[in-house]
């Protein structure tokens, strides 16, 4: 429910003018504060402060049509509410799956979508990108996130592959709204993005080098597994060669993910 959250917080704080006036008059102070937005929407302001915090995951479509008619929401940037609202739906993991990650104890594991939506991750994971922006979703983190670079040395080779990975999967269901949606959302907000995603290439990297700000530098093989009793969703492992640096820091990495518990 992040996507939804991020969405709903950025539209509260860049209201239009005439939404302000309309509640406040001649107080142009800036943005939308909850519990104006909760009056104008009609619903409680509890409600809609779960709804920012990411803790409702079915928001009905009568309060999204209430949150598109406040924002003044033309017919595309509703679309555009409906989908994010939707597709959390569709994002949702089982329990069982859901533990099966938690339980995976030594090494990051993430279970991903095909355009790379975060669905769960185990602690070793959350500890790995603590502190990072867009860890919703492994290409906004890549190409929006401020800290992607550091955090990636070979930032070009570890952005490729994932533009690799996000190609293939547009390939395989070139009629996926939310696909097409995170396509647009990047090739607007990043310009290297739009010169990897024009050079088509379908081939990614088994190893991922990250530098974590505690840890150091880790050459980490990346695995890709499906999950049969979830079609579409991929879990990502990540562990060290034997005998490696990069074992040593995911020793150390655990160590810090149970100092989380």
């Amino acid at each position: 429910m992040e996507v939804l959250a991020d969405l709903l917080r950025a539209l509260r704080n860049t209201a239009p003018m005439d939404t302000l006036m309309r509640l406040r008059g001649h107080r142009q102070l800036p943005g939308l504060r909850r519990e104006e937005v909760a009056l104008m929407a009609g619903i409680s302001p509890a409600y809609y402060t779960r709804l920012e915090q990411g803790q409702e995951s079915h928001p009905p479509d009568h309060v999204l049509s209430a949150l598109a008619r406040v924002y003044d929401l033309d017919t595309d940037s509703a679309d555009h509410l409906y989908r994010i609202a939707h597709q959390s739906e569709r994002n949702q993991i089982s329990r069982n799956l859901q533990k099966t990650v938690e339980n995976w104890y030594h090494a990051p594991v993430f279970a991903v979508n095909h355009q790379l939506d975060v669905l769960a991750a185990n602690r070793m994971a959350r500890v790995l990108f603590k502190g990072m922006d867009h860890t919703d979703n492994l290409m906004r983190h890549a190409f929006l996130a401020p800290g992607a670079h550091e955090f990636f040395p070979n930032w070009e080779w570890e952005a490729r592959s994932k533009v690799a990975h996000l190609r293939a999967a547009a390939e395989a269901d070139d009629d996926a709204p939310a696909l097409r949606d995170l396509v647009d959302e990047l090739s607007s907000e990043s310009t290297d993005f739009r010169r990897m995603w024009s050079n088509r290439d379908v081939h990614a990297d088994e190893y991922k080098h990250m530098h974590h700000r505690e840890l150091g530098s880790m050459n980490l093989r990346h695995d890709t597994l499906s999950v049969q009793s979830a079609p579409g969703v991929l879990l990502f492992v990540c562990h060290a060669d034997p005998g490696s640096s990069a074992e040593e820091a995911l020793s150390l990495l655990s160590i810090l993910a149970a100092d989380e518990e």
